[in-house]
């Protein structure tokens, strides 16, 4: 039977082709931001795509390790301010004329000017960067931060976030027809006065359910992972988050790059696993797929538009806080809410979610389980 309902819902065109698009375009958008988007100048010499990784490679290689103040003075003093990040543009044409006006323009020295820098003008009236007053004092020169080349990890939330979120309406669709489509086409009526009908088939049904979100899930977010290190390698993994653009609570995000992603990660599976909860609930109640995927999408992104619309424009106050709470712990926003929370926020947004995977188990339950079957079939009047 489990091999049955995987293959039931594996078999409906429009719930693969929508997982096919998610996938084309997470992969897609992710490879636009890497490598079409890498481009380095080095004493007016142009890199550009692979070309470019490799010689940031090269070039970061020399200050990897714990950042200091004399790590960012080495930096600058071999290689200036960056030319081509203000305003920054890699296609080809764009570089030239950023090469044309002399210097470098890689990796680090971009880091540098945007940790550490401040945009002036110089003489002529063009933009450039000098390093900003009281930039020694800043935190990240401590030594408890490692430096190194990441590529464009800055970038790495943004595609993870697309990923998720297309992943996870990607699995929406797919379940939304879990329970709905046996009351559309009155399956229902044969299937639950069986022996195992009921609860049994609500187990097991469940179990496909999680499963399949698992493996999408992995699928779809795990493919940005392996294209970043099939691009940038595994030793920007080390690397501080801090530094690298991971989002993470400011007071954790010295811890690595590596670790930062596996939080996100597992977060991101957790949401997963509660959408899928919550989904194959949701259709346990409804008599029509239509109906079973308009609320599920509703569950998903009402409470970030509840958020947003709502709880914006209200005064801020204990009962506003906690709404702004509940939502965040939903499935949408839990991911970056849990990594940029502290301790005992975690906790309450865990618990959130779990709630919601609950009820959305409970409201299965009942919807199913409780599902009065109609003997005979209807006749026209």
């Amino acid at each position: 039977m489990f091999k049955a309902e995987m293959y039931r819902l594996l078999s409906k065109k429009v719930a693969v082709a929508a997982m096919l698009v998610a996938l084309f375009f997470i992969i897609y958008f992710t490879m636009g931001n890497t490598v079409w988007g890498e481009g380095l100048i080095d004493d007016g010499e142009i890199y550009h795509g692979t070309a470019a990784i490799a010689k940031d490679k090269e070039i970061a290689a020399e200050f990897t390790g714990p950042l200091t103040e004399e790590t960012v003075r080495a930096i600058w003093e071999k290689y200036g301010p960056p030319i081509n990040y203000y305003s920054r543009s890699t296609t080809l044409e764009g570089m030239r004329e950023a090469a044309a006006k002399g210097g470098n323009d890689n990796y680090c020295n971009r880091f540098v000017a945007r940790k550490f820098g401040e945009v002036v003008k110089d003489e002529e009236g063009e933009t450039t960067y000098v390093l900003a007053e009281g930039w020694t004092e800043s935190r990240y020169l401590q030594g408890d931060y490692m430096f190194g080349y990441t590529g464009n990890s800055s970038w790495f939330w943004d595609r993870f976030l697309l990923a998720y979120i297309l992943a996870h309406i990607a699995i929406i669709i797919l379940l939304c027809p879990m329970f709905s489509e046996d009351y559309a086409c009155r399956t229902a009526d044969i299937i639950l006065p069986t022996a195992k009908g009921r609860f049994f088939l609500w187990r097991l049904r469940m179990g496909v359910g999680c499963l399949l979100a698992t493996a999408y899930y992995w699928l779809a977010c795990g493919s940005i992972y392996l294209l970043y290190i099939v691009y940038y390698g595994t030793a920007g993994l080390e690397v501080s988050c801090g530094l690298s653009g991971i989002p993470v609570f400011y007071l954790e995000d010295s811890m690595s790059m590596g670790k930062g992603l596996l939080i996100l990660y597992l977060c991101g599976w957790f949401s997963a696993l509660v959408v899928a909860v919550v989904t194959c609930g949701i259709s346990a109640g409804c008599r029509q797929t239509f109906s079973s995927l308009v609320r599920s999408l509703f569950f998903y992104i009402g409470p970030f538009a509840f958020r947003e619309i709502v709880l914006d424009s209200l005064p801020m106050g204990v009962v506003n806080s906690l709404l702004r709470s509940v939502c965040y712990g939903m499935p949408l926003s839990y991911p970056g809410a849990f990594a940029e929370a502290p301790g005992g926020a975690r906790v309450f947004l865990t618990a959130m979610g779990l709630a919601a995977a609950l009820i959305g188990a409970g409201a299965g339950v009942w919807g199913h389980c409780r599902h009065q079957v109609q003997y005979g079939w209807p006749t026209r009047g």
